[in-house]
């Protein structure tokens, strides 16, 4: 932990002593990102930490199978507030985009996996991460917003995380809007053993 803050810190000094409009450029377009769940194992681990870019027009920037950051929408927000958590106006999460508008035929099938266009959703597998005892998913998914969607709306994507055992994400929440994802992962700069400089994820 001591060693984590200590490369937080250290970064933070050096923004801080960085002139002022370059203190401006970094807060408001380049962030560093704490995993704080399993939800996309084995891709991110929790305590990893990322280097993100969040430069204007990222969404033009991203394609199918990319891993983004992006704000919450209402739905997933009150999932999280019916859980007994708060977030943030400045809370971001992390997934992999598997939908694009038009896609067509979205369908939850066995085990909880997710046909796109009549296909596999793009990704890694999503069954090497361990099951969370009380599969709490599973409760969730009953009444899940993204079991069954005809068609992706012009401004709507599809998200996953890579650990389909834990990860809260469009099976449950559904849709995305375009709008809400605001960063992409350019490196990843903590743990030492697990650096990674340059994309993708």
């Amino acid at each position: 932990a001591f060693q984590r803050d200590w490369v937080s810190y250290s970064l933070a000094l050096a923004i801080a002593v960085t002139p002022i409009p370059l203190t401006l450029f970094a807060r408001n377009f380049v962030s560093l990102y704490d995993i704080p769940s399993a939800s996309m194992e084995p891709t991110l681990l929790k305590g990893d930490v990322l280097l993100v870019e969040k430069f204007p027009g990222v969404y033009q920037r991203t394609k199918r199978g990319d891993v983004v950051l992006f704000k919450p929408p209402s739905a997933l927000r009150d999932i999280v507030t019916n859980s007994g958590s708060q977030l943030s106006s400045t809370s971001l999460f992390v997934k992999r985009i598997v939908g694009l508008p038009g896609d067509q035929n979205i369908r939850l099938v066995d085990d909880n996996n997710v046909l796109i266009n009549g296909i596999n959703a793009v990704g890694p597998d999503r069954n090497q991460c361990a099951d969370e005892p009380l599969r709490l998913i599973d409760k969730l998914l009953v009444n899940g917003k993204g079991k069954e969607i005809d068609q992706l709306g012009d401004d709507d994507v599809y998200v996953l995380g890579d650990c389909k055992a834990v990860s809260v994400d469009s099976r449950v929440f559904g849709v995305l809007p375009k709008e809400n994802v605001v960063g992409k992962p350019l490196a990843r700069i903590w743990p030492l053993n697990r650096i990674k400089l340059s994309g993708p994820f």
